[in-house]
């Protein structure tokens, strides 16, 4: 746990510092709440999405913010990591997701789950499904077109 909200700092760290410089395109990014109060599908804005290649910290990550949510339901924060993304073979990561402001809100982690990784051209396809303690389903896709590379 204390790993991913340390990933989950450097990753809004660099969100930060990123949201200084235009996109060169999109990066989409899907989470589907299986069950549950939240469940459904919800998107973030692709042009506010940050695709990470932390290469000394070895993960890459796509993460979303927005700092304007309102309402009950709104999408607040989410992201998926993956772990180790230049060793060869199968891979894991995380996945989080914050969904609604104020009270009555929630945030669904899980860790060390299986993600995909595949390159495609010049972009990065994401995707992982895991189940939280509670047992809530998640899913996250993202395809990362705009990548920062530390």
């Amino acid at each position: 746990m204390k790993q991913l909200i340390r990933s989950a700092l450097i990753v809004a760290g660099a969100v930060s510092l990123a949201a200084a410089r235009p996109h060169a395109a999109p990066n989409p990014w899907t989470i589907v709440v299986g069950n549950g109060p939240f469940a459904g599908t919800y998107s973030a804005k692709a042009a506010e999405v940050m695709c990470l290649n932390a290469k000394p910290q070895k993960f890459f990550a796509a993460s979303f913010r927005d700092f304007d949510a309102v309402g009950a339901r709104a999408l607040q924060a989410g992201g998926i990591k993956v772990d180790n993304p230049d060793v060869a073979g199968p891979k894991t990561g995380d996945l989080t997701v914050s969904i609604g402001v104020g009270k009555g809100s929630a945030t669904y982690d899980v860790s060390n789950v299986p993600v995909a990784f595949t390159a495609k051209g010049k972009s990065m396809e994401l995707s992982g499904a895991g189940k939280t303690k509670d047992g809530i389903a998640l899913k996250i896709t993202a395809t990362c077109n705009d990548i920062t590379t530390m």
